[in-house]
């Protein structure tokens, strides 16, 4: 998946786009580096697990990158860092010197020291909240989300076989809200309900946001390209 990624990325940056990725699954490296099968609960054991497995997450992407002749960088934020005007510029310069140089940021947040995330204190939850804030900060055209499922859908569709994809949200609604999910990984934070909340903040700042599968990375030039594929968030 990642090598594929890389590959489409590579490509829509050598085409002239600024492209920005947002990761998670520092954790999730680290529990299969230490054949570990469950993710612990307390923090601390989380915060280590995130220091060992973030190395190695961005040897896998520069490896990946690299056989495209891309480079990357990595930049690792805390969230004081947007309610802090001297360090959000400083951390947005850093970001918009890497375009101007073909570079892809690749950001995370840095569960070494930033701890609410572990702790389940953030609304949006996982990295959907900051992939929809550094979407807002760097002015960014649009934020592509990859699931696991192809688009939001009226109910659970590996519940429910009459659940129906939704193309368009204008509006988050109660109903919409019910039609989300939790986690369904024991390795990750994240959920369906984590997505929504994206996609209002991003919608609530004037931008759009698109739901696809990530399975599929043909779907990335689609979105691109302007085609309806997923679950598109846009405000009326």
């Amino acid at each position: 998946v990642v090598n594929r990624l890389a590959q489409t990325l590579s490509s829509l940056q050598k085409s002239g786009h600024e492209i920005l990725l947002v990761t998670s699954g520092a954790i999730g490296v680290a529990l299969d580096q230490m054949n570990l099968e469950k993710r612990p609960q307390e923090i601390p054991q989380q915060q280590a697990l995130a220091a060992i497995g973030q190395g190695y997450l961005m040897s896998l992407y520069n490896q990946s990158f690299a056989f495209y002749q891309q480079l990357i960088g990595q930049v690792l934020l805390t969230y004081d860092v947007f309610d802090n005007k001297a360090m959000l510029e400083n951390t947005m310069n850093a970001i918009e010197m890497m375009f101007s140089q073909h570079i892809i940021p690749i950001v995370n947040e840095n569960d070494v020291i930033a701890v609410d995330e572990l702790d389940h204190q953030h609304s949006f939850g996982d990295n959907d909240r900051l992939a929809a804030i550094v979407t807002r900060e760097i002015g960014a055209d649009g934020l592509i989300i990859l699931s696991d499922v192809d688009a939001l859908y009226t109910a659970n569709p590996n519940i429910d076989e009459f659940a129906q994809a939704i193309d368009k949200v204008t509006k988050i609604t109660d109903d919409i809200r019910m039609s989300a999910t939790g986690s369904t990984s024991g390795l990750g934070t994240g959920g369906m309900s984590t997505k929504l909340a994206a996609g209002e903040f991003v919608m609530k700042n004037g931008g759009k946001m698109v739901l696809i599968n990530g399975n599929n990375q043909a779907l990335i030039l689609e979105v691109i390209a302007g085609k309806t594929v997923g679950t598109l968030f846009k405000g009326e």
